[in-house]
């Protein structure tokens, strides 16, 4: 069960707000939902693009989960029609702050003092405000410059109710609409609606903060210092950034440039060693959460959104990203398979196959990746029945995310050649000679509870081997092809053997010279015999060709 699923609204009642929510839709145009246009006929691109207009000023009237939604839905124009999705990044990030009252009223609670107390200067004009919280600048007792987030008074219950009616609305929409269930909009919303819900405890981002800080040495990208102390569930006190971000800079057709592609690069070079190398990484890279600080550095604000992967996990995509810079499509396929098995009976062949061609078609030298990229690569794995890990899902959406910020941004930067560049450069500063050490290190670690248990196993088998009770179990057949295999291989050899006795009966009846006292006439039972074991023989001869033909 689901997150969202788990944690439906109490506090609040649905029915209410989904009536206002309804009048929302009417009066933007939304309403009755059939005359919605998901399409790609260029002959509806002016309905879609009226109709997305009326959704993007309908979110932004419903205000809360609902513009949140919109945002990052907007990041997604492989689930959405480009008019969709172009009205969606409109959004307003800035939205009108709480009032400042209230604002002080949940910091005093949360903090468990007056704000005097804790901070020398504390601003009540935030410097941002946005849908599910608001940053505003102030200056500790010690001197230090902080940014404090603080959720807008009484949104956590409002997002859980909303989150509930957006899965609801989804739910009917993909019930009318085939484009939305062939794309798979009610998982995907199930999916941010998790993720949305898990976003608004402050305590979560203060935790990711701490786990994107601690391994951010060397990747050139300033994450800003952490106050755990200070941090609660709704509120996140963190280091001061001057700055402006992406969205800022796209806004504005006079903002300087200089220097961007170099911050791009960066950007990616450390999305790139934090999945593949530390396993914490920002999952959610769009154009709000990626700043540029006067000195023209890069800097990644927001950490609702950081994903984890496992060890396992991390060494699988290393050997791939060797595999994809040697242009082994093979051990790629093996690095899937290892992740995901494939569906029992499907043809494991085939799939090497269709996805060596894939890798040398869409991400071959020359190739642009994007979202639709990632898309074509869902539906080629599950068609093969392969369900890759939640995780591993969940860090291609991130890259997907950052690409779409990165074409915004910059639509001649090649993201698929800038990665390959980057992940060959990590690769071999992970195996400099300074690294090998730790490297070694890591991998006696590992071993060292496998070593320590040998002696023990070893004296047990020696024994085993004295005492003469030894005894060794394989597990043979394990697969389910070779099962398969070996039915059909008894069922021929018994079918076989069946005609043969059969046919050598039915000819001895027909050539030897019997008495007519017989019960049965000799001829007659001969002639059903031959043609029994005729007709065996045809059908082992089809189940042979059958079974050759599925291997």
């Amino acid at each position: 069960m689901s997150l969202a699923s788990r944690e439906a609204p109490k506090g609040l009642p649905r029915r209410p707000r989904f009536t206002q929510l309804i009048r929302i839709a009417r009066r933007n145009g939304l309403l009755p939902w059939r005359r919605l246009d998901f399409g790609t006929d260029p002959a509806g691109s002016d309905l879609r693009a009226e109709q997305a207009e009326g959704l993007r000023r309908a979110l932004e009237e419903a205000g809360g989960a609902w513009v949140k939604f919109g945002q990052v839905l907007s990041t997604r124009d492989d689930v959405l029609p480009p008019e969709w999705g172009a009205a969606l990044a409109q959004l307003q990030r800035q939205v009108a702050p709480a009032p400042w009252p209230e604002v002080r009223a949940l910091l005093q609670r949360e903090l468990g003092a007056p704000v005097g107390d804790v901070f020398l200067e504390f601003d009540e004009e935030p410097v941002a405000a946005a849908s599910i919280a608001q940053v505003h600048r102030a200056v500790l007792v010690s001197g230090a410059e902080v940014a404090v987030k603080v959720q807008r008074p009484g949104v956590d219950a409002e997002v859980r109710r909303d989150v509930d009616i957006a899965l609801r609305t989804i739910r009917r929409l993909a019930a009318v609409y085939p484009e939305l269930r062939r794309l798979r909009a009610t998982e995907i919303a199930q999916q941010y609606g998790d993720d949305l819900l898990r976003q608004i405890d402050f305590r979560r981002e203060a935790l990711n903060l701490a786990a994107l800080g601690a391994q951010g040495a060397g990747t050139h990208l300033r994450v800003p210092a952490a106050f755990p102390e200070l941090s609660t569930q709704r509120v996140l006190v963190m280091e001061f950034l001057p700055g402006r971000t992406l969205s800022e800079l796209i806004a504005d057709p006079a903002a300087d440039r200089s220097g961007l592609e170099d911050a791009a690069r960066t950007v990616v070079s450390a999305f790139v060693r934090q999945v593949a190398i530390d396993g914490v990484y920002h999952a959610d890279l769009h154009p709000g959460n990626i700043m540029i600080l006067p000195s023209g550095e890069p800097a990644l604000i927001d950490f609702g959104s950081v994903g984890r992967l496992d060890r396992q996990t991390r060494e699988a995509v290393q050997d791939m990203v060797i595999a994809y810079l040697q242009e082994d499509t093979q051990t790629i396929s093996d690095g899937i398979l290892a992740l995901a098995p494939i569906r029992p009976g499907a043809d494991e062949a085939a799939f090497r196959r269709e996805f060596g061609q894939f890798l040398v078609e869409e991400l071959g030298p020359g190739a642009r990746v994007d979202v639709a990229t990632a898309d074509a690569m869902a539906v080629l794995v599950r068609r093969y029945g392969i369900a890759p890990p939640a995780e591993f899902v969940a860090a291609a959406r991130g890259f997907a995310i950052l690409e779409g910020t990165l074409r915004a941004t910059l639509p001649s930067f090649d993201l698929l050649e800038t990665a390959r560049d980057i992940a060959s450069e990590q690769l071999q500063e992970q195996l400099a000679p300074a690294n090998m050490g730790r490297l070694a290190a890591d991998q006696v670690m590992g071993a060292l509870p496998v070593l320590r248990r040998l002696p023990r196993r070893l004296e047990r088998i020696s024994g085993a081997v004295e005492r003469g009770d030894l005894s060794v179990n394989i597990r043979v057949l394990a697969d389910r092809r070779d099962r398969v295999l070996l039915a059909a291989v008894v069922r021929q050899v018994l079918g076989s053997g069946v005609a043969v006795v059969a046919g050598v009966l039915g000819l001895l009846l027909l050539v030897l010279p019997l008495g007519s006292g017989a019960a049965l006439d000799p001829h007659v039972t001969g002639s059903v015999l031959g043609g029994a074991a005729l007709v065996l023989l045809a059908a082992v001869g089809v189940d042979v060709v059958r079974t050759r033909r599925g291997r």
